[in-house]
């Protein structure tokens, strides 16, 4: 075969020129069938064919000049450039990489070898010189893109930092993913750690079903992306006519916080477009932004929460400290030792001493039921009652009815409590009492017997109209009177096994000769080393009274 003549300097000079017009003309994407039509002039040939590659795809055939029959590549494609089935097959590589398939009818074949090699180093590099080039301007789009989406999500970030108050932030989160993500409409549900819904905010549309969130709860690090949320529930939302939905969970370690979804991405002529998995990443990245927001303004609001009831508690301790009595009366004939200790939850127990004519002494141990300020108020108006309400009534009967008509009549908050009242005479050692659903006080006699003084009607404030009997002892000398709060005998130990009633008992029949002082530190002591390091809910309170 001979030397195909090389194409003249005019031919190739003519051939680059064109080659550069369909560059510049289409400078993101050259015109497949222009860079066609030019290899075919520089080639001569008859008609052309050109296949480009992106990534792994061939893209379709652009064809230049007449003729018929269908292009298609040849399979598989050709390893090098050559004549197959009467068309040259030349492949258009640069730096290793293949960018195009050229095939071409018409062309010599005595001129084929030496056309294919002018044409794959005329349009091989060129091809791969502009896809570089496309590359590095994606490469750089991107990076600006990133770099502007992090500039966003830092003035985002920035404007949910400051915000405590977790309705006006919840407010702020949904407005920001709705401009963030184009959207027309948006639903935020926060969840409550028991998984259910705290709160809920939507903006253009309404939010149907807010209770069905934890059921259809969003799968973590997932994105519910372009659903149609009209008919059915859309990761725990489903917002009102909408025709696109993106969806994103706001989560932190080990636990749900919420969901964000946002609908009708808005287009330049009022359509609605699909959402991105740009979009779907953007608002990701939001939502854990949103999420430290979020946890940090439940913890704020937890912190106050906490901070509120150690305040009532401390008002609660205070109003029983006032109450009970700063100094016992010195009563001739009685020796008598009281204590109160109360817990880490202020609880609702009372004593109070009155000493009365004809050298007598009335006392009363009572146990309102419920914790904190409530309780401590329904002390501080018992207190007040009994206060009013001594000098008038002639019996304890009376008394204890007259108390309970004030808080029927009075208390705030339908409570009850438990109340022993006594009244000793100590020259005869008459002992009157009334126990209104008290635990039993224990008589400690002094030749060793010990005798239980059961309840004589209902507790205080239970029942309106209630009557309670009056009991009658005879405490001789050196006979013992202890009346006690169940925190003493239900005081718990790291067995959850109750201090109890027995072993009470067994206490005060060995200290029963000793001081009372003594024997109400005695008492109060064992129980603290029973229930060490276990923590109690109940005030431990004592009265013990002996006859002299």
């Amino acid at each position: 075969m001979r030397p195909a003549p090389e194409p003249s300097a005019d031919r190739m000079r003519d051939a680059w020129r064109e080659v550069g017009v369909v560059l510049r003309q289409d400078p993101d994407r050259p015109a497949p069938a222009r860079l066609a039509g030019t290899a075919a002039i520089v080639s001569g040939a008859s008609r052309a064919a050109l296949f480009l590659r992106e990534k792994e795809r061939w893209s379709e055939a652009a064809t230049f000049g007449g003729g018929s029959g269908v292009w298609t590549m040849p399979e598989p494609c050709p390893s090098e450039s050559g004549v197959r089935d009467g068309r040259l097959w030349v492949r258009l590589e640069a730096e290793g990489e293949l960018h195009g398939l050229l095939g071409l009818e018409g062309v010599p074949a005595e001129e084929a070898a030496d056309l294919a090699g002018i044409l794959a180093a005329l349009l091989g590099p060129a091809l791969g010189a502009h896809r570089f080039s496309r590359l590095v301007k994606e490469a750089d789009f991107e990076v600006r893109t990133r770099v502007l989406e992090l500039e966003s999500l830092y003035d985002l970030g920035l404007s949910l930092a400051g915000q405590l108050d977790l309705p006006a932030l919840a407010d702020e989160v949904l407005f920001r993913s709705i401009s963030l993500t184009d959207a027309r409409k948006g639903s935020l549900v926060l969840l409550a750690e028991d998984g259910s819904a705290l709160l809920s905010r939507h903006i253009g549309g309404e939010l149907v079903s807010p209770r069905e969130v934890p059921r259809w709860a969003l799968p973590e690090g997932e994105a519910v992306v372009n659903n149609a949320a009209a008919d059915e529930l859309t990761a725990g939302l489903r917002l009102s006519s909408c025709e696109k939905c993106l969806a994103v969970a706001i989560s932190v370690p080990g636990r749900r916080l919420g969901v964000i979804a946002v609908a009708d991405k808005e287009s330049r002529d009022s359509g609605v477009l699909d959402f991105t998995a740009t979009d779907a990443r953007l608002l990701s990245l939001f939502a854990n932004q949103a999420a430290a927001a979020i946890e940090t303004a439940r913890l704020h609001r937890a912190a106050i929460e906490k901070e509120r009831i150690e305040r009532e508690l401390e008002l609660a301790a205070a109003i029983q400290r006032e109450i009970l009595p700063r100094a016992l009366p010195e009563v001739p004939g009685v020796e008598i030792a009281a204590s109160n200790v109360p817990t880490r939850q202020v609880g609702g127990d009372y004593y109070d001493l009155f000493p009365l004519s004809r050298g007598r002494i009335a006392f009363l141990v009572a146990d309102v039921s419920g914790k904190g300020v409530p309780a401590a108020l329904l002390v501080s108006t018992v207190h007040s009652a009994v206060h009013l309400q001594i000098d008038e009534a002639k019996t304890i009967a009376e008394l204890v009815a007259r108390i309970d008509r004030h808080l029927q009549r009075f208390a705030a908050t339908r409570k009850f409590l438990t109340l022993f009242f006594g009244l000793l005479e100590p020259d005869s050692g008459l002992f009157r009492y009334v126990s209104a659903g008290h635990n039993p006080a224990l008589v400690a006699r002094a030749d060793g017997r010990l005798e239980r003084l059961e309840s004589t009607g209902v507790p205080v404030g239970m029942l309106p109209g209630a009557s309670w009997r009056e009991e009658t002892v005879t405490l001789g000398h050196g006979d013992l009177l202890c009346v006690y709060t169940d925190g003493v005998t239900e005081a718990v130990n790291e067995s959850d096994e109750e201090f109890g009633l027995d072993r009470l008992s067994a206490l005060i029949t060995r200290q029963a000769a000793q001081p009372v002082a003594q024997i109400c530190d005695a008492i109060l002591s064992a129980v603290s080393d029973f229930a060490r390091g276990m923590p109690q809910y109940d005030d431990q309170t004592l009265l013990i009274t002996r006859r002299v």
